[in-house]
């Protein structure tokens, strides 16, 4: 769902307006973005593989370790569980 007042010819003067004013610092050359960047979640069928959600229930202290590591190594927290779920059942495969 996008937002009404994004992308307007209105919005953009107001935009250039805060930008005149001070409010903004403009980058010259802008911002890069990485070739491999997506916008939001692929469609259905085409994402990485077949994944359903879990939830799972964190302590405080538990959660903010692993956003810490997830924002340290540049990874999703899904990412890090998932690998952390793999690593352990490798480790203590079922009988």
């Amino acid at each position: 769902m996008t937002n009404s007042k994004e992308g307007t010819p209105s919005r953009y003067d107001q935009l250039a307006d805060a930008i005149i004013e001070g409010d903004y610092v403009a980058i010259p050359d802008g911002v890069e973005i990485r070739p491999d960047y997506a916008v939001g979640r692929p469609p259905r069928g085409q994402g990485k593989g077949d994944s359903r959600p879990l939830a799972v229930r964190l302590t405080d202290a538990d959660r903010k370790q692993l956003a810490d590591y997830a924002a340290h190594t540049g990874q999703p927290m899904s990412a890090v569980i998932r690998a952390a779920i793999k690593e352990f059942l490798a480790r203590h495969p079922a009988a």
